[in-house]
């Protein structure tokens, strides 16, 4: 019985150990199934057709059969035959399909590739194929080098670190629930999922929220979160099934948010509606048009004229949008009441007796004779006279206010003295994170990373994912093909100021719709045969001067001014 007690003394003290040295080690990260530390991505953004050159700037080989230097320059060609690889004025002949993988490299040095002459790097394994009648390439590349060619462009380099690294840890949750194992790749480099232009190690803020949040994602209820994010929600956040119809997320629902709304750097277009109707405060004259066919038959109904030039509007005594597109208090609205003071002619009946001449003067030809109608001059309506207008695609349309081809903008009336100023704000779908909206947390209010999340993603809870990925042993330098030259990494193209026209207050339109190894063209005039002036190139910031309904932007910097088309730069 002694031996019995001292045992079970024994024992629980070793209990008591093992439970105190299991609370100093940290809990084990969760695995994510079928992940195997690596996210595989579709280049789109190189327009790939027969061509495509690449750099090896790292430690390369290809299918294990061909090993480079680092500096080898290569093309692979699209022929009749299949897909043609040239090296060192040699050539070989994969067939359909050619896979460069890499290799562990030298500590300190660059590991990866340069596409089409590019300035950025790619750091991953890139398989080459054909689709159609066209190259293929999707790159294979560990999940946190990944995010360093993400963070940088979905938001900018420059916003404060907490905010990136919110959105950092939003990537990566949304592309660790988005890997399709069964297809030929996870994701595209384009807004479709998330932008992706691979490594540029100037963005250094960036890559450090990545380096710092390093494995971390949301989850919900023991699965990883949908965590999608948006430029701007215009001052509401969106619910996913509004937005898409697919389903309801708990933690994707409607809600004010008046940090985006603050945010001076938020898409806002805006439009002015004087009260008083003058020719020196005229109406829109496609709204006045509008409004004149909506009152007609109201007017018609009264005993008034139903013809629109017999209908004035005198003023516009109210604006107010109403009826949400998917039901509740707030979100889209269907309409536009616009209230107002009409004026109208009405017809009256006259008698022989009610008709005089001036004796002495010619007789003109009589208004009417008995028992015909007359149009009186006009006589404002005692009541005020209310009409519904669409919001979508009509005052849209007509006050030139769309910011995204969503037509899912929110609409605010703010009250002046003389006037009611119409407001669409919204960039990109709405849902989740707002990019404006946790810059302007992290920037103005202090918020870090995770009140940052709490706030957009309510319920979620932060776990460590595995998220490590060993590469192959370094290559043998007894099987490298002939020493290439030295590398020098393209040079980076030096990017015009704007310090001096930045003070203008006028808004600031970056360069990046644009594949990054390319240019876009600055040209003297709105249209697409007038002179190239200069090539403009990624990352570049313009001053906007003037938006044109075309689709063309007067811009300028520090040292010249030229035209742009819209559909290649971002507003900032």
């Amino acid at each position: 019985m002694q031996r019995t007690r001292k045992f079970l003394r024994l024992l629980s003290s070793l209990i008591m150990i093992l439970m105190i040295v299991a609370s100093c080690v940290p809990a084990f990260a969760e695995h994510v199934e079928g992940f195997s530390g690596t996210v595989r991505i579709l280049l789109s953004n190189l327009n790939l057709t027969e061509s495509l050159k690449i750099g090896v700037y790292g430690s390369y080989a290809i299918e294990d059969r061909i090993s480079f230097q680092r500096g080898t320059e290569l093309q692979v060609r699209l022929t009749n035959q299949g897909l043609v690889v040239f090296y060192e004025g040699m050539s070989y002949f994969p067939g359909k399909q050619v896979s460069l993988r890499r290799h562990r490299g030298e500590e300190g040095k660059e590991n990866g590739l340069r596409l089409q002459e590019g300035l950025n790097l790619y750091p991953g394994d890139l398989l080459i194929s054909i689709a159609g009648n066209k190259l293929q390439a999707v790159l294979t590349i560990p999940l946190e080098e990944y995010l360093m060619g993400v963070v940088p462009y979905e938001m900018n380099d420059d916003f404060p670190l907490e905010s990136l690294k919110a959105q950092a840890i939003a990537a990566r949750t949304y592309t660790l629930r988005n890997l399709k194992p069964q297809q030929a790749y996870d994701m595209t480099d384009t807004t479709n999922d998330q932008v992706y232009y691979g490594l540029n190690k100037d963005k250094t803020n960036a890559i450090k929220a990545v380096q710092e949040t390093g494995g971390k994602a949301l989850y919900y209820e023991n699965a990883l979160a949908q965590c999608y994010y948006t430029a701007s929600n215009g001052g509401w956040t969106e619910s996913a099934f509004n937005a898409w119809g697919r389903e309801r997320i708990p933690y994707l629902g409607i809600q004010q948010d008046r940090y985006d709304l603050e945010n001076p750097a938020s898409e806002v277009r805006q439009y002015k509606v004087y009260k008083r109707v003058s020719p020196d405060q005229p109406l829109n004259p496609v709204l006045q048009e509008l409004l004149l066919k909506k009152l007609a038959s109201r007017m018609h109904a009264l005993g008034y004229s139903e013809n629109v030039e017999d209908i004035r509007i005198d003023e516009v005594v109210g604006i107010v949008p109403h009826t949400t597109r998917h039901g509740g208090e707030h979100g889209v609205m269907r309409f536009l009441r616009i209230d107002m003071k009409v004026s109208g002619r009405s017809y009256e009946s006259f008698s022989d007796q009610e008709i005089s001449f001036v004796v002495g003067e010619a007789s003109p030809a009589p208004a009417a004779t008995s028992g015909e109608k007359q149009l009186s001059g006009f006589r404002q309506l005692p009541q005020t006279t209310s009409v519904d207008c669409e919001i979508f695609p009509d005052i849209e349309r007509i006050l030139n206010l769309s910011i995204n081809r969503n037509t899912n903008e929110l609409v605010h009336v703010e009250t002046k003295e003389d006037s009611f100023l119409i407001r669409f704000t919204r960039y990109g779908h709405g849902v989740g994170l707002s990019q404006r909206g946790a810059e302007w947390m992290a920037a103005t209010y202090g918020w870090d990373h995770e009140q940052i999340l709490r706030f957009y993603y309510p319920g979620t809870v932060m776990k460590q994912v595995r998220s490590s990925h060993q590469l192959p042993d370094p290559i043998g330098r007894a099987y490298l093909t002939t020493p290439g030259p030295v590398p020098t990494a393209t040079p980076r193209p030096t990017l015009m100021p704007v310090l001096k026209v930045k003070t203008s207050g006028k808004p600031v339109a970056v360069v990046n719709k644009i594949p990054v190894n390319s240019s876009l063209n600055l040209r003297a005039a709105a249209n697409l045969n007038s002179e190239v002036l200069q090539r403009l190139f990624f990352g570049q910031e313009l001053i906007v001067l003037q938006e044109f309904d075309d689709g063309w932007l007067l811009v300028e910097t520090d040292v010249i001014k030229g035209y742009v088309r819209k559909e290649f730069v971002s507003l900032e």
